[in-house]
């Protein structure tokens, strides 16, 4: 992969990219080669998801491992309790 450097970038769209990285739990870097692929690369079709996440949001990664950590607790097997 290629290193890029790019200058002047207005303050405006850093902000504008600073704010979408942290909506979506991601570097600025990776905001940026994101939105690069998504205007520059031919458009792949979408998978189809049979779900409730548009309903009902989702998790990122960081949420998914916070809330993992938190029920670590319940996923242990009390050897007594099953004497």
């Amino acid at each position: 992969m290629k290193t890029m450097t790019i200058r002047n970038i207005p303050d405006e769209v850093a902000v504008v990219l600073k704010s979408l990285a942290d909506q979506s739990d991601a570097s600025v870097n990776t905001t940026i080669v994101r939105l690069l692929a998504d205007k520059i690369l031919p458009r792949r079709k979408k998978r189809t998801v049979n779900d409730f996440s548009k309903y009902c949001g989702g998790w990122s990664q960081k949420e998914y491992d916070r809330f993992e950590a938190a029920v670590a607790d319940c996923e242990r097997i009390d050897a007594e309790a099953w004497k």
